[in-house]
């Protein structure tokens, strides 16, 4: 889905990078677990989610894998469907507010993401 991935998780640095080498791509962490480790410091980036102008995906890193597709739809509008498959996979136990916070800071950023693709 994105070439040039490295195989291993991202930082965050990598992660706003990607976003900003490219006006078509905007990637993004998916859950807090995916940026705050289990001390509390920003850790590594395992889960993501991938918006262009046509297609959002979620990616999801293992050890044993690497970089995954989870799930991915022709519809960037329907990224909630594409998070809760993401959560799924992981074996997440968000609160329905943390989601529901979740899925307000991503409408947020996509809905920048489309402001700066449309001009």
């Amino acid at each position: 889905m994105i070439s040039g991935l490295p195989e291993r998780p991202l930082s965050s640095s990598e992660t706003l990078r990607l976003s900003q080498e490219r006006d078509d791509l905007l990637v993004i962490p998916a859950t807090p677990d995916s940026l705050v480790g289990d001390d509390g410091s920003l850790g590594e980036i395992r889960n993501i989610l991938v918006f262009t102008a046509n297609v959002v995906a979620s990616l999801a890193y293992t050890d044993a894998d690497g970089w995954t597709v989870v799930v991915k739809t022709a519809d960037p509008s329907e990224f909630e469907v594409v998070l809760d498959s993401l959560i799924e996979f992981r074996d997440d136990s968000l609160a329905d507010e943390d989601r529901d916070k979740i899925v307000e800071a991503i409408a947020e950023a996509y809905e920048t993401f489309t402001d700066r693709t449309l001009r």
